[in-house]
């Protein structure tokens, strides 16, 4: 199996199979065979070990492991040191962030909170995300890590808040606030469909904040940006679902059900095979 197929099945299985997958990268370092492939390796031990599975220590061990590698260059033992510094410091071990540059130190923090946020600590994982957001407001270099998992983690951290029954009033703050920063640092970092992706986080965010007139614009916005892309059929149907959900609470009842009409004609037309991730969205609009 190539390092990528490998990569690829293990991110695709992680989240029902944990701990085979877990197993699986813990007896795969034979496949790690150039400097470009050990920060990949290194973000999905990260993830695993971390946010799936909270076991820190054997997480920080592998990734030690990692070193010893003859393809281990500079730039992929920072990625390395990222990684331990986010689980070490997940496991209570702040000074574990004092040796790293700032932007790495951001990175860090951002990588701690999405991991804290999987394990449902969330006022835990809100402290570090805010943390790095102070940290960033300085400034970051134009391509540097820390945007990518700044992104991440905001997303993350946003998603697991929403899912939570439990949230309270700071912590529904704090979803608002991750959601924003997931979005402005997927402007930096990624692609048109993650910046899309990001307004859908934060329009459901906001939603969940009773603020329906500020999540319309950023439905609104999810939605614009599909259309200028020509997305398919799947990115559509959410941009289009999420806006009907926040007109409909906005009290706009004759443009919720124009949305929530174009919302399941984009339905139609998903594929069989993607539509099991539709099920939560179509259930909020009443089908």
């Amino acid at each position: 199996m190539s390092f990528e197929a490998f990569i690829e099945s293990a991110w695709n299985e992680h989240a029902d199979q944990t701990r085979a997958v877990a197993d699986r990268l813990q007896s795969s370092l034979h496949i790690v065979a150039s400097a470009a492939q050990i920060g990949p390796y290194a973000q999905l031990v990260t993830h695993v070990f971390g946010e799936h599975q909270g076991r820190w220590d054997q997480g920080v061990a592998l990734l030690q492991s990692l070193r010893a590698l003859p393809s281990c260059d500079s730039a992929a033992a920072a990625a390395l040191d990222r990684g331990i510094a986010a689980l070490r410091y997940c496991d209570n071990d702040d000074a574990a962030l004092a040796a790293l540059a700032v932007e790495d130190r951001i990175a860090a923090l951002a990588t701690a909170a999405a991991a804290l946020a999987g394990r449902h600590a969330f006022d835990a994982a809100l402290a570090a995300y805010d943390r790095a957001l102070a940290l960033a407001a300085a400034g970051l270099p134009p391509g540097c890590a820390a945007h990518r998992a700044l992104a991440v983690g905001g997303n993350n951290l946003a998603s697991a808040l929403e899912e939570s029954r439990e949230r309270s009033a700071d912590q529904t703050a704090g979803m608002v606030r991750a959601a924003e920063g997931g979005l402005m640092f997927w402007r930096l970092a990624g692609t048109w469909l993650e910046e899309e992706r990001a307004e859908y986080r934060l329009a459901r965010s906001l939603l969940l904040a009773d603020r329906a007139a500020d999540a319309v614009q950023h439905a609104q916005r999810c939605v614009d940006i599909c259309a200028s892309h020509d997305a398919p059929a799947f990115e559509r149907f959410f941009g289009h679902a999420v806006l009907a959900l926040t007109q409909r609470a906005a009290g706009d009842a004759r443009a919720s059900a124009a949305s929530r009409d174009l919302a399941l004609q984009h339905h139609a037309r998903i594929p069989a095979d993607e539509q099991v991730w539709c099920k939560t969205d179509l259930h909020a609009l009443g089908t």
